[in-house]
């Protein structure tokens, strides 16, 4: 159950930074795998966002689906309205802070079909952040 307490979420825009366009450009921030459908269709559960993972990926360890999915699943159900976003751009070398401003939406056919809305607030140089920020920034899963 949600309280009022706003989030903070990390998001990256795919390897290699592909979807920065779509982020600073169209004002979304999207995730790839396009196999696992409309998110927004199935139960709003850990257990079935695993499910659906591991049945696309059955050569997964089980923790290694458990990740994924649950970054599926923290996109389309955890992530609300109001929330803040922080992503940190690899072709520009910025930090971009925003309020996610829509829904989870699915768009058939799209290279990244699971989008939201987001307002980019404010821009801070990845060089004015300390070391220790920066590696945190650029750690795998932060």
């Amino acid at each position: 159950m949600r309280n009022d307490t706003i989030r903070l979420w990390g998001i990256r825009a795919g390897k290699m930074g592909r979807a920065h366009g779509l982020f600073i450009d169209e004002n979304l921030i999207v995730l790839e795998d396009a196999e696992m459908g409309d998110l927004g269709a199935l139960e709003a559960t850990r257990d079935t966002f695993c499910l659906q993972y591991r049945g696309l990926h059955p050569e997964e360890t089980r923790s290694g689906s458990a990740g994924v999915a649950g970054k599926f699943f923290r996109y389309a159900v955890e992530m609300v309205k109001g929330d803040r976003v922080v992503y940190p751009a690899l072709p520009d070398k910025q930090v971009y802070v925003g309020e996610i401003t829509g829904d989870y939406h699915f768009v058939e056919g799209s290279d990244y079909p699971h989008q939201r809305r987001v307002k980019w607030k404010f821009i801070i140089p990845k060089s004015e952040l300390s070391m220790q920020a920066q590696y945190e920034l650029g750690a795998a899963r932060t």
